[in-house]
């Protein structure tokens, strides 16, 4: 039994989210709960879901939406920016790799 690149960005990229949404349950239960913050965590861990199903199921366009939309919505979050960057970052290369191994056939190709 071989080990391929793919099945280990799969499993990197799924201990990186799951690690990610345990850190957002413990900031969502600091002081200063509300609902906004719960609206906004659900929105940051519903796009790193988004972003790893993207992987898992190996469909780029997925996981790069994933990927930007935690971008655009945790940048206003500066706090959390030493747990989302890290997400991110095990995100695009999952999506990079996932695109090297299985390149998309082009019009010129069929």
């Amino acid at each position: 039994m071989s080990i391929d690149r793919l099945s280990i960005v799969r499993g990197l990229s799924t201990v990186s989210v799951l690690a990610f949404l345990g850190t957002l349950g413990y900031f969502l239960m600091q002081l200063g709960y509300s609902r906004t913050r719960v609206i906004f965590f659900a929105g940051l861990g519903g796009l790193a879901v988004l972003g790893e199903a993207g992987v898992i199921f190996q469909r780029e366009l997925v996981a790069v939406v994933g990927v930007c939309g935690l971008l655009v919505i945790g940048f206003w979050q500066a706090v959390l920016w030493v747990y989302i960057f890290p997400v991110v970052t095990v995100l695009l290369v999952a999506t990079i790799v996932i695109a090297k191994e299985n390149p998309t056939p082009t019009l010129a190709a069929e």
